[in-house]
C-alpha cells in the first residue's frame, strides 16, 4: 500500500484524449496525501496539455518523433527510482517502457483491457471494469485498489490555462464583430482517425444555419496539419467563419473555455472544451460515446443510425456512419444547448 514517501508514477503516452481521460485519476491520488510525489511518463506531443495541471510535479517526455534520442530516453528511465508504476496505457508501447523501468511495483490493467501482453510486464494485474464504462470512469475506479474513494459524479479536471494564452485569445475575440454566441466548429482529427471526419459540406451548412437562427459568430479551430481542411469548411460556409489564430494547445484551451458552444468530432478539442465546461455537441460514428463520449455534462452526443456503428475498426473505406450524420440533428443539439445557456 503506498504511503506519504510513494514515489509514484503514471504511464499514459497517449492518445490526447486518453491521457485527458487520465487526469482526474492523476488528481484524486495527489489530493489524498498518499504520494510524495506524482509524476507522468508522457509523448511530447501531450506535454502542454499535462503542463496545465499543476499536481503533476515532473514531466518524463518520450520523444515519440526523434529516433536518434531513443536510447538516451531509455537509459534516463533505467536511472529512474520510482516507488511505484502505474500503467494506464497497456499496450507495447508501455510494456517496452516498463522494462526499462526499475520499480519493484508496476501496477497496471489486466486482460481484456491489456494488450500485446503488456500485462506480463506488472507485479499486480488489477481487474479492469466488467461493465466497459467510460475510460474516465474506469480509471477513477482504480481508486479503489488504493483504498480510497471512487467519487461519484466523475470530477472534471481541474486544468490551469496560462493567463497569458487566455488574455491573447479574449484580445483577438474581442476583436471579432458584434452578434450573437460564439461557435467554434473544429472539422479536424487526427491523421490516424481521419475517417471520424463529418463531410466538409455538413459543417458549411451548418455555419450558415447557425449565424440565421442565432446570430452566432462561428469561429474554426485547427491545428497546423489541417489548415486545408479548415479552407475548405470555411469555403463551404461562404467564408465568414474565421479560423481562430491559436498558438499550441494552451491558446485552444482558452478558445475553448471562452466559447458558448463547440461541435467537434471525437477529437481532443471536443474533449477539453468539455472538461472546461462548455456546452458541447460530439459527432460519433466508428466509436462508443459510452467508452470515449464527452464525460462530463453540458454535452450532447449526436449520431446516424447505421448498423455497423459503433466498430473497432481502425481504418474504413466508407464510413456512413459519420456520411449519413444528419445536420438537422445537429442544428437541433445545437439549438438546445445555445437556448439553456442563455435561459
Amino acid at each position: 500500500m503506498a504511503d506519504s514517501s510513494t514515489r509514484l508514477l503514471i504511464l499514459r503516452m497517449s492518445a490526447l484524449g486518453d491521457v485527458l481521460f487520465a487526469v482526474p485519476l492523476a488528481q484524486a491520488l495527489a489530493d489524498s496525501g498518499r504520494f510524495a510525489s506524482v509524476a507522468w511518463l508522457v509523448e511530447d506531443r501531450a506535454v502542454a496539455l499535462l503542463r496545465m495541471v499543476p499536481e503533476i510535479q515532473e514531466l518524463v517526455v518520450f520523444p515519440r518523433t526523434r529516433k536518434s534520442r531513443w536510447w538516451g530516453h531509455a537509459a534516463g528511465l533505467l536511472r529512474r527510482r520510482d516507488d511505484l508504476v502505474l500503467d494506464l496505457q497497456g499496450n507495447l508501447k508501455s510494456r517496452l517502457h516498463l522494462a526499462f523501468l526499475r520499480s519493484k511495483k508496476k501496477w497496471g490493467f489486466d486482460l481484456p483491457r491489456a494488450r500485446d501482453g503488456s500485462q506480463r510486464a506488472l507485479t499486480r494485474r488489477l481487474p479492469p471494469h466488467p461493465d466497459r464504462p467510460h475510460r474516465v470512469d474506469a480509471n477513477l475506479a482504480l481508486l479503489a485498489h488504493f483504498d480510497l474513494p471512487v467519487p461519484r459524479p466523475s470530477p472534471r479536471p481541474r486544468l490551469a490555462i496560462p493567463e497569458a494564452a487566455r488574455q491573447r485569445v479574449n484580445d483577438w475575440l474581442d476583436g471579432q464583430p458584434a452578434g450573437g454566441p460564439f461557435v467554434v466548429l473544429h472539422p479536424g482529427t487526427s491523421a490516424f482517425g481521419a475517417f471520424k471526419r463529418w463531410p466538409v459540406e455538413r459543417f458549411g451548412a451548418l455555419a450558415r444555419e447557425l449565424r440565421e437562427r442565432h446570430d452566432a459568430r462561428v469561429l474554426l479551430s485547427g491545428g497546423p496539419a489541417e489548415s486545408d481542411l479548415v479552407e475548405q469548411v470555411r469555403a463551404a460556409c461562404g467564408g465568414h467563419a474565421p479560423q481562430a489564430p491559436t498558438r499550441g494547445l494552451e491558446e485552444l484551451a482558452a478558445l475553448l473555455q471562452a466559447a458558448d458552444l463547440v461541435v467537434a468530432a471525437d477529437s481532443l478539442p471536443l474533449h477539453l472544451a468539455n472538461a472546461l465546461a462548455t456546452p458541447v455537441i460530439g459527432l460519433y460514428g466508428p466509436k462508443d460515446p459510452r467508452v470515449t463520449g464527452p464525460a462530463w455534462d453540458r454535452s450532447r452526443v449526436v449520431r446516424a443510425e447505421v448498423h455497423c456503428s459503433p466498430c473497432t475498426l481502425r481504418r474504413c473505406a466508407d464510413p456512413i456512419c459519420m456520411t449519413r450524420l444528419p445536420e438537422r440533428a445537429v442544428l437541433q443539439a445545437a439549438d438546445d444547448l445555445l437556448r439553456a445557456a442563455t435561459s
